[in-house]
């Protein structure tokens, strides 16, 4: 073959595979550039923050331009206070200590809420085999006005005990310190779900109270912004509740992925505890995970005299679901699952 009609097709490809290179190299620069740094707090060691986890391990931040630090830190009302210096724009929480702050003044919202059922229950020793038992004992939450606080001196009422009074409350931090102090017999029961929960049946500890059996709607599980974030960047808001109703949605339909990094997460290695742990969650989870004015309600009406007059507030203000709206209306959930669009 004649090297003169071989040497300018060989310039011609290795010109057009360079310009290639640099274009890929320019976008993925550029991508790169865009992408919108977040810290992402969560409050719950537990199968709730599955979805957030699943998230960020799978890449899914990435993939909608946003480069995620997440954060555990257990206590609502600390992740409350880093919304408010702006140190923090969003976090995966139990919305309560949010509710609280807004009707105090803050500016905050609630976007999404994967969750409006109490999935808490109080476990105790064998000794105790009925609510009525309780009284004089002394139960571990994780803080006074906590979900789990709430929660408890919930159930209580609805046993006809009067908390405080009847049962003894004790902060006693993150469920992994509460499943301690019952373990320990420091306290008689505590505050469990999911996997700490199975793990102590299997010790032989046992349910005493289950509140999903109890009729309350509670805000279990949810993302709160502050509402300078959601006027000053609308589009990494969306972006971010993209990414997580995708990792909800990943949760729902990837068990073996799902326990996976429940597994790296929780620290456990005993299948059986996380797939009871995920088996819980799985049905409650929402696809369409819109914010509940009957959940906010409900929980604004257990703040009492932390919250003056709650009867003067509209629960439906403190719920902004314009941006899960829109991506509904988009065809964007129905093509993650699938489903024909609503369109």
């Amino acid at each position: 073959m004649d090297s003169r009609k071989v040497t300018p097709m060989y310039f011609r490809i290795s010109l057009r595979f360079a310009l290639a290179v640099f274009v890929v190299g320019q976008l993925l620069t550029r991508q790169l550039a865009h992408a919108q740094s977040l810290k992402i707090p969560y409050v719950s060691l537990s199968p709730t923050a599955g979805p957030l986890w699943i998230t960020y391990e799978a890449g899914i931040f990435k993939k909608n331009g946003i480069n995620a630090e997440l954060l555990y830190i257990p206590g609502g009302s600390v992740i409350i206070q880093s919304i408010m210096s702006g140190d923090v724009k969003v976090a995966n929480m139990a919305p309560p200590s949010a509710i609280g702050a807004w009707a105090k003044g803050a500016e905050l919202t609630l976007i999404a809420s994967g969750v409006d059922q109490l999935l808490e229950t109080v476990v105790t020793g064998p000794s105790i085999k009925q609510p009525s038992e309780l009284k004089n004992k002394k139960i571990g939450v994780s803080r006074y006005r906590s979900l789990t606080d709430m929660a408890l001196r919930e159930a209580l009422r609805h046993y006809k005990l009067t908390p405080d009074k009847d049962v003894t409350i004790l902060q006693t931090g993150g469920e992994a310190t509460r499943f301690a102090a019952l373990t320990s017999g420091a306290i008689d029961g505590a505050m469990l779900s999911g996997d700490k929960k199975v793990l102590a049946e299997k010790m032989g500890y046992h349910v005493t109270i289950d509140l999903s059996r109890l009729p309350i709607y509670y805000p279990v599980n949810g993302v709160i912004a502050s509402k300078k974030f959601l006027a000053t960047s609308p589009d990494v808001a969306k972006n971010f509740l993209k990414s997580w109703v995708e990792g909800i949605k990943v949760f729902k339909t990837d068990k073996e992925l799902t326990l996976k990094i429940l597994a790296q997460y929780l620290k456990i290695s005993d299948r059986d505890v996380l797939e009871k742990s995920w088996e819980i969650y799985l049905p409650v989870y929402k696809k369409l995970p819109y914010g509940d004015k009957r959940a906010v309600k409900f929980a604004l009406d257990q703040m009492g005299k932390e919250v003056p007059d709650p009867a003067r507030l509209n629960a439906d203000d403190f719920i902004d679901n314009s941006l899960l709206s829109e991506l509904e209306k988009s065809g964007f959930i129905d093509h993650l699952y699938n489903e024909p669009s609503k369109k």
